[in-house]
């Protein structure tokens, strides 16, 4: 069964993509979000003539469109999936406690995209929120099942982001409002590290040795 209202949360969740800044406009970078129920995944749609998208802010509901697993799509309205949606499947595969995907083409992490960096783990909040350094996944064609491979590696051991090179970036919660924060912080740590290698070297820490014992 497809819910609309499920629909409605991804476009307002793709609205707010591109009022945040994470897209630089048309179709840049995409949303989803699976039904824990029906593991139906309903994503971003891709533009064709029917379908103008000048930027993810003019997003409905009815645009939005929905397949299964597998990548077939459940409705026969004309509305096709992202082009990355081959990612956003293998990435609901391999981590089922992951319901929300927002892949971003943020100013900062995309710094450490096209170099081929990772984002060390500079910032407890970085350990905290996005499970450490993350790191930039190998290169691989847009909408391709190599790219898909690459990225659900990059997010071994239970990271929370992972940069695409030469791409982007991809952040995963339970739900949006958790991706959202993960890209947050994502931003934000790539930012500070850009900034402050500005000052000098920076200096990475241990994940083990961020929480006193005591808090643990």
């Amino acid at each position: 069964m497809i819910k609309h209202h499920l629909k409605e949360e991804v476009a307002r969740a793709t609205r707010l993509f591109w009022e945040k800044g994470l897209t630089p406009g048309q179709d840049s970078g995409d949303t989803s979000l699976r039904d824990q129920e029906t593991g139906y995944v309903y994503i971003c749609p891709r533009p064709d003539d029917k379908l103008k998208i000048p930027n993810w802010g003019v997003i409905k509901a009815d645009d939005i469109a929905v397949m299964d697993l597998e990548g077939n799509l459940l409705e026969d309205n004309g509305i096709l999936a992202t082009v990355e949606a081959p990612m956003h499947l293998a990435i609901y595969k391999a981590r089922p406690e992951i319901n929300a995907i927002i892949h971003s083409h943020a100013t900062f992490s995309s710094c450490f995209a096209i170099t081929g960096k990772n984002i060390p783990l500079a910032l407890a909040e970085q350990a905290l929120f996005l499970g450490g350094e993350i790191a930039c996944a190998a290169y691989g064609k847009v909408g391709s099942t190599e790219l898909a491979a690459n990225i659900v590696k990059a997010l071994g051991g239970g990271k929370m982001a992972a940069l695409m090179r030469n791409h982007g970036a991809v952040c995963l919660g339970k739900d949006f409002e958790e991706a959202f924060i993960v890209s947050d912080f994502l931003e934000k740590g790539a930012q500070t590290v850009i900034y402050a290698s500005i000052l000098g070297k920076v200096i990475a820490i241990d994940p083990d040795d961020i929480l006193d014992e005591s808090l643990l």
